[in-house]
């Protein structure tokens, strides 16, 4: 399942690409990165791991990834870096660099520190890079991670309005509608890391949960009709919304990436997003 949905996504790049010129700084690199992430795990690996990170059925999130085995992913955080592609922007090639070339035990903490929603400071200081390349590092190493251990869960559905992947705990990165066999323009949310799935309200915000009697701000770029920004009035945040009904072709990861001047408008009109994607935007 998880290939699937990676050749899914290296197909519409490539079909962006043609359609969407300037992005290829973004989507040429994510192209790229594409690759160097199918090497970090499959599906026999996930296999393995899941009963160490399994939680109660009860409980949520559904995996806690901090149990994952770092002392074996490790050496692969270490491949992974030194094959961080050429078209990387040059402050994640540097951090890449230091990261392969440091000291173990500062690698599997980099790791532990995503995972726990701590900062990076330390590794900053001892890698001598900022922390923002060494944040893209571990979570472009451990997206992968999360998505092929969470796509052997079977998710529950979770409490009505849930905001946080009811899966690994993570915020979402965009939402997207589509038409269901019983329910017409459902909205989903899509995880910022394990990229699972969930319902949410259609006039609810994710980014503090209330709901205006007016609704999400909703803006539209002509040049992407399928893509629009929801903007809660309230708290001042954005996520994207994919609507799959305009471009059944859509991605909605990719076509997040492929967007950026909604961002910048978005950022222009004093919205923070709720959750940056992997690119940082």
């Amino acid at each position: 399942m998880v290939a699937t949905r990676r050749a899914a996504r290296a197909t519409r790049v490539r079909t962006l690409l043609a359609e969407r010129p300037h992005t290829e700084p973004l989507l040429g690199f994510y192209l790229s990165l594409l690759d160097v992430q199918a090497a970090v795990c499959d599906r026999s690996d996930a296999a393995r791991w899941l009963p160490a990170v399994e939680a109660p059925a009860s409980e949520q999130p559904l995996l806690r990834l901090e149990r994952l085995p770092l002392d074996v992913l490790s050496p692969r955080f270490r491949r992974f870096c030194h094959d961080v592609p050429a078209s990387a922007p040059e402050p994640i090639r540097l951090a890449a660099q230091a990261v392969s070339d440091g000291d173990a035990a500062r690698r599997t903490e980099l790791l532990l520190a995503l995972l726990t929603g701590t900062d990076v400071d330390a590794g900053a200081i001892a890698f001598r890079c900022d922390p923002a390349p060494l944040v893209f590092l571990a979570r472009a190493f451990l997206s992968p991670v999360a998505e092929a251990v969470s796509a052997l869960v079977d998710v529950p559905a979770p409490p009505e309005r849930t905001p946080l992947c009811p899966c690994c705990g993570w915020p979402p990165q965009v939402s997207l509608l589509r038409d269901e066999t019983e329910t017409l323009g459902i909205r989903r949310l899509v995880c910022a890391f394990c990229a699972t799935a969930w319902v949410f309200p259609r006039s609810a915000c994710p980014g503090c949960s209330t709901t205006d009697k007016k609704g999400l701000d909703l803006h539209v770029d002509d040049g992407a009709p399928h893509v629009r920004v929801e903007a809660c009035p309230q708290c001042k945040r954005y996520l994207k919304s994919i609507d799959l009904r305009v471009s059944g072709l859509a991605e909605p990861i990719v076509d997040d990436l492929a967007t950026p001047e909604l961002d910048l408008w978005a950022e222009e009109q004093g919205l923070e997003k709720i959750t940056p994607n992997l690119l940082g935007l």
